[in-house]
């Protein structure tokens, strides 16, 4: 008897990449960003019929991809990537701020950078093939009434806690958002610290909330490779909460451990969930601190596979 043994490791060569810059003002910004937007998704559409692929063997196809007209047109850099899926790259405008974000790829062309600085900006920064979330520092500035200051400050924060808020719809389980009212002088009228599964969702959300209230936003965003909680710095946060907030226990597994696990991993927006990391933690919290709509919503989604799941109030 002959017996073979491999001792192998798996090679994850992809992660996300994020370019962010900055404009003079926030019309240019948001055009700039629509530019960029366009022809993401030509490029995605083209790359979508037949024969539009090419593998950089022999010679090219004789009509360009819309990404490489874009890079001629603006005398870019050329490479092979001109030809390649931008199905995950997205691009959008916040404040004076424009960002390129692909959470899952090899690599980005430079010539994202390059037509950022031929249309009047500068890069403030470029996050290369992270694989650790990336966590956001929103300041929100403005000049509010004193004698209202505090209560629109209050309002602000319930809304970004609302059923649809973003601080419910994309925090992930493992980093909870954190904020700080500010109090001295130059200081940011709110500073919110949070890490979205969806960066252009999360962006826009609070962007949204904010010119409500007249309130601009500038964004710092950096790739968490620190051990524990990249916002402890923010907590406790302030004002408090007044909307309850609501965990998702898991209590038992039930007839169909797989299900669960693959149903919470949806829960968690893609975030991977084995079986027997999901058997090791029962009993424990999956889920944090969502709305009682949101975690009723959870709860009946797990005991639909036989889950013995239930909703506490959070911590």
């Amino acid at each position: 008897m002959r017996i073979h043994v491999w001792n192998a490791f798996a090679s994850n060569n992809s992660g996300s990449y994020t370019i962010v810059g900055r404009f003079p003002s926030e019309e240019l910004a948001a055009q700039v960003a629509a530019e960029l937007s366009e022809v993401l998704v030509e490029q995605v559409r083209w790359r979508r019929t037949p024969g539009a692929r090419w593998n950089g063997e022999g010679p090219e196809p004789e009509t360009p991809s819309p990404l490489r007209a874009f890079t001629q047109t603006h005398s870019l850099t050329q490479t092979g990537a001109d030809w390649a899926d931008q199905g995950e790259l997205r691009a959008w405008s916040t404040g004076h701020q424009v960002f390129l974000h692909d959470p899952w790829t090899l690599g980005l062309q430079d010539s994202y950078e390059e037509f950022l600085k031929v249309r009047g900006g500068k890069v403030e920064k470029v996050i290369r093939h992270a694989h650790g979330d990336l966590v956001s520092r929103f300041e929100l500035r403005g000049t509010l009434p004193k004698k209202t200051k505090a209560a629109t400050v209050s309002t602000l924060v319930e809304e970004l806690h609302a059923d649809d808020g973003p601080l419910v719809m994309q925090a992930p389980f493992d980093i909870q958002p954190a904020w700080r009212e500010g109090s001295k002088p130059n200081e940011p009228v709110l500073t919110l610290g949070a890490a979205f599964h969806d960066l252009a969702a999360g962006f826009t959300g609070v962007e949204t909330l904010a010119r409500r209230h007249g309130l601009e936003v500038t964004v710092q965003v950096s790739e968490d490779e620190a051990l524990g909680d990249p916002l402890a710095w923010l907590r406790p946060s302030q004002p408090p909460l007044k909307r309850k907030m609501f965990d998702v226990w898991l209590l038992g597994a039930g007839y169909s451990a797989k299900e669960v696990a693959l149903r919470l991993e949806k829960l968690r927006h893609g975030r991977y969930v084995d079986v027997p990391g999901l058997l090791k933690l029962i009993p424990d919290t999956v889920l944090k601190r969502l709305t009682q709509a949101r975690a009723e919503q959870a709860v009946r989604f797990l005991r639909e596979c036989g889950a013995n799941a239930e909703l506490r109030p959070a911590e």
